[in-house]
C-alpha cells in the first residue's frame, strides 16, 4: 500500500473530493491571511514587525500541520479501501477453494460406487443397464447440484454413459488417458473439453474406477464430474458485492488470465494482466482502478489450480463523500475512549487547538501593542487574523473528525458485518454438503439390499461397518455414522470404538422419524440442535435420510444418521474470519458466534466463558434480523466497547431455500474497540 501512495499521490489526492474541499477552503483561508497580513503592513506603520513575524510563522506552522492532516488523509482513506477490496478478494477465491476441496472428495468416493464398478465390468452393456446408470447419475446430481455433466469411460477410453442427454459427446478428451495413467488421486482440469463442446471451458474432476479398493486393483475405467463453475461464480459474486457497487471481482489463473468476472462487460473473461504487486493503480481501457490481487489460503492443504482473486476499484469511484457515509451518526464519545483509531490524527487536532491557542495570544499581544502606539487601525487586521486562524483550526477538526467518524468508523463496522455474512455464507454452505451426503450414502446398494432382508446377517452387519468406516475415512466432519432398519434400531456404525450402539434404538431426537416414514430420495431430516448420546452428550446435528427397498416398490427399510462433528467445526468456521493480529492469531478479545433466532449458541470461537447450548446475553433485537441481511452496530458489552456485525442466513442453492428444511441461523463477530 505504502508503494501505492508514494508513487500516485497526485491522482490518489484528486480522487477525494473530501480531501480536495479541505484543501481549497485552508488554501482560500491562507490567501486571505496573506492579504490581511499585508493591509497590516501598508497600513500600520506603529505596530512592531515582530508581531506580523511571529503571526507569519504561525502561519507556516499551520501550512506544515495541513501537509501532515493531507497525508494522513490519503493514507487512511486508501488503507480502508485497500483493505475492503483485499477482504473481498480473498474470500472470493477461499470460498471457491473451500466449495472445490468438497469436490476432491466426491470424485473419489463416487469411482468407488458399486453400481459404477458393476457396470464397467461388463464388456458391452445392455441399453438398459446403461439407462439404469445413467439414473444413478441423475440421482446423484439431484442431490449434489454443483454438477452438469457426470461421464463414465472404460479403460479402453470410450464412452459408456454421461449424464446430460442434451450434451453429445463425440470422442474422447485427452485427460481421460491422462487420468488413466497417473498415479494421483485425481486430476483437476480447467480448460476447453469435448466433455462439454459448447462451453468455452470446463472444470472437470477425474478419477480412476478400479476393481476394488486395493491399491493395484485393475482399472475399469475413468469418472469424470463437470462442475458447475459459472453458476457457482455468479452466486459468490453476488454473496460478495452489494446493490450499487461498482467495484468488480474477479478470479485470475495462473497466468494472471481472467476467468470468472462480476461484470464480464467492463472485464470480460480473457483478458490477462501483468504480474504486479497485491495492490496497485492500473489502466484499464483508459481508466485508473485500484486493484487487490490475492491468492488462495487453501483449505484443509488443498490449493488448487494455483488461482486469485481480485477486486478492481474505479479510482474516481473509489472514495465517496463522508457526508454519503455518515448517515447523521456520531462515534465521538465511544472514538475518544477507543485505542484503535489512529493515534496521529488526534495528535494533529490537538496540534491545531494548540497553534490556534498561541496564536490567540499574539493577536492579544498585538491589541496591547496597538494600545500603546495608539495604532488603532491595526486593531481589524487582528481581529481578522484571529478568526482566519479559528476557521483553520475548524477545518482542521472538522477533517480530523470526519475522518475519524465516518471513514475509519465506517471502515470497522462494514468491515464487522462482511466478517459475520461471510461466516454464515460458510456454515450454509458446509452444511449444504451434509444434507447431501446423508442422501447419496442412503443410496448404497449394499445398505438397500441388507436392510431389505428380514434379517441382516453378522457378516452383512460387519460388511456396512467396513463401508461406513471407509466413508467415514474420507470425510472426517463427521464422528461416526450409522444405519438402523425400519424400526430404529441400529445395524452398523462407522467408529469401531462405538459398536456398543448396534442394536439400540436411535431415539426421536436424533431425528430418524422424520425419514422413516418417506421413501423421498430427495428428503432428509436433520435433528434439533440438542445434546446428543451419539455425540457424546454434546449439542450437535444429525443429518438423516431413509434407505429404501432395491425393489423399487417404495418401502422405507430404514435410514442412516450421520453425526456432524459441529464443536470442533463450528469454531474452525468463526476462528477463520475473525480479524488477525500480525502472527495470524485472532485479535485479542475478539469472538464470534452462531446462534438460533432463541439467541442459543451453537458455535463458538475465542470467548473463555461462554458456552454452546447457553443463550448469547444480548437483546431480543440483536436476534429478529430477517434472513439474508446484515447489520453492524457500536455495542458495550461486558464493560467493553465492540463493533458488533450480524448476519443471518439464507441458504445455499436449494439448501433451506427449496428443500423443505427451516433452521435460521445468525452469525455474529465482536471486534473489540
Amino acid at each position: 500500500m505504502n508503494a501505492l501512495i508514494e508513487k500516485h499521490t497526485p491522482k490518489l489526492l484528486n480522487a477525494m473530493v473530501d480531501v480536495r474541499n479541505f484543501e481549497t477552503r485552508l488554501a482560500q483561508l491562507n490567501d486571505w491571511w496573506g492579504k490581511i497580513t499585508l493591509i497590516g503592513k501598508i497600513n500600520s506603520h506603529n505596530v512592531a514587525p515582530t508581531i506580523l513575524d511571529d503571526m507569519a510563522r504561525t502561519q507556516s506552522k499551520f501550512g506544515e500541520l495541513q501537509r501532515k492532516l493531507t497525508h494522513n488523509l490519503l493514507v487512511e482513506n486508501v488503507q480502508k479501501l485497500v483493505l475492503d477490496n483485499a477482504s473481498k478478494a480473498q474470500v472470493a477465491i477461499d470460498l471457491l477453494v473451500r466449495n472445490l476441496f468438497e469436490r476432491t472428495a466426491d470424485v473419489g468416493f463416487l469411482a468407488t460406487d458399486d453400481d459404477i464398478r458393476v457396470f464397467l465390468a461388463q464388456a458391452e452393456p445392455e441399453p438398459e443397464q446403461v439407462r439404469c446408470i445413467e439414473n444413478r447419475l441423475r440421482e446423484y446430481v439431484k442431490k449434489y447440484s454443483v454438477y452438469d455433466e457426470i461421464a463414465i469411460f472404460d479403460a479402453q477410453g470410450r464412452l459408456r454413459a454421461h449424464l446430460d442427454p442434451d450434451n453429445r459427446i463425440e470422442g474422447s478428451d485427452p485427460l481421460v488417458a491422462e487420468t488413466l495413467h497417473s498415479d494421483r488421486d485425481y486430476l483437476e482440469t480447467f480448460r476447453y473439453s469435448v466433455l462439454q463442446a459448447e462451453r468455452c471451458r470446463s472444470l472437470i474432476y477425474s478419477c480412476k474406477i478400479t476393481e476394488t479398493d486395493q491399491k493395484n486393483s485393475r482399472v475399469l475405467g475413468v469418472l469424470c464430474l463437470c462442475f458447475r463453475f459459472e453458476d457457482e461464480m455468479r452466486g459468490i459474486f453476488a454473496d460478495l458485492l452489494a446493490a450499487g457497487d461498482r467495484g468488480i471481482i474477479a478470479i485470475l489463473d495462473a497466468e494472471r488470465r481472467v476467468i470468472a468476472s462480476s461484470n464480464e462487460q467492463l472485464l470480460p473473461v480473457d483478458t490477462r494482466f501483468p504480474r504486479s504487486e497485491a495492490v496497485g493503480l492500473v489502466n484499464f481501457q483508459g481508466q485508473d482502478y485500484i486493484v487487490n490481487t490475492r491468492p488462495g489460503n487453501g483449505y484443509q492443504g488443498y490449493y488448487g489450480l494455483g488461482w486469485r482473486g481480485q477486486m478492481m476499484t474505479r479510482l474516481d469511484f473509489a472514495f465517496g463523500r463522508a457526508g454519503d457515509e455518515q448517515g447523521g451518526a456520531d462515534y465521538s464519545e465511544i472514538i475518544g475512549q477507543s485505542d484503535s483509531f489512529p493515534p496521529e490524527l488526534k495528535e494533529i487536532h490537538k496540534a491545531s487547538v494548540d497553534i490556534n491557542a498561541d496564536l490567540g495570544l499574539l493577536v492579544l499581544n498585538g491589541k496591547i501593542a496597538s494600545a500603546r502606539q495608539n495604532a488603532a487601525e491595526f486593531m481589524p487586521v487582528l481581529e481578522a487574523i484571529k478568526q482566519i486562524g479559528t476557521d483553520i483550526a475548524g477545518i482542521f477538526a472538522a477533517s480530523v473528525n470526519s475522518l475519524q467518524e465516518v471513514t475509519v468508523m465506517s471502515s470497522h463496522l462494514n468491515n464487522a458485518g462482511f466478517l459475520a455474512s461471510l461466516a454464515v455464507n460458510i456454515m450454509d454452505r458446509n452444511l449444504y454438503e451434509r444434507a447431501n451426503d446423508c442422501r447419496w450414502w442412503a443410496l448404497t446398494s449394499a445398505f438397500r439390499r441388507n436392510l431389505a432382508k428380514t434379517e441382516t446377517s453378522a457378516a452383512e452387519k460387519r460388511q456396512m461397518c467396513e463401508i461406513l468406516a471407509y466413508i467415514n475415512a474420507l470425510y472426517t466432519v463427521y464422528t461416526n455414522l450409522y444405519l438402523y432398519d425400519a424400526h430404529g434400531e441400529i445395524v452398523a456404525v462407522s467408529d469401531a470404538t462405538q459398536t456398543a450402539l448396534i442394536d439400540s434404538k436411535a431415539d426421536e431426537a436424533s431425528g430418524c422419524r422424520t425419514v422413516l416414514n418417506n421413501a423421498d430420495s430427495q428428503h432428509y431430516g436433520v435433528s434439533d440442535f440438542v445434546p446428543s448420546r451419539f455425540y457424546q452428550g454434546r449439542h450437535t446435528y444429525i443429518y438423516n435420510a431413509a434407505v429404501t427397498d432395491p425393489a423399487g416398490n417404495g418401502r422405507v427399510v430404514g435410514g442412516i444418521g450421520i453425526v456432524f462433528d459441529s464443536e470442533p467445526q463450528f469454531s474452525a468456521m468463526l476462528r477463520e474470519i475473525l480479524p488477525k493480529e500480525a502472527g495470524g492469531a485472532p485479535l485479542k478479545n475478539s469472538f464470534a458466534a452462531f446462534t438460533d433466532r432463541h439467541g442459543r449458541i451453537l458455535g463458538l470461537a475465542n470467548h473463555g466463558h461462554y458456552r454452546v447450548g447457553e443463550r448469547l446475553p444480548l437483546d431480543e433485537s440483536h436476534f429478529a434480523l430477517k434472513n439474508g441481511q446484515t447489520s453492524s452496530s457500536l455495542l458495550r458489552h461486558e464493560g467493553a466497547n465492540y463493533v458488533l456485525g450480524i448476519a443471518a442466513g439464507k441458504g445455499y442453492r436449494e439448501y433451506k431455500t427449496a428443500d423443505g428444511y427451516c433452521n435460521d441461523v445468525l452469525a455474529f463477530v465482536f471486534i473489540p474497540l
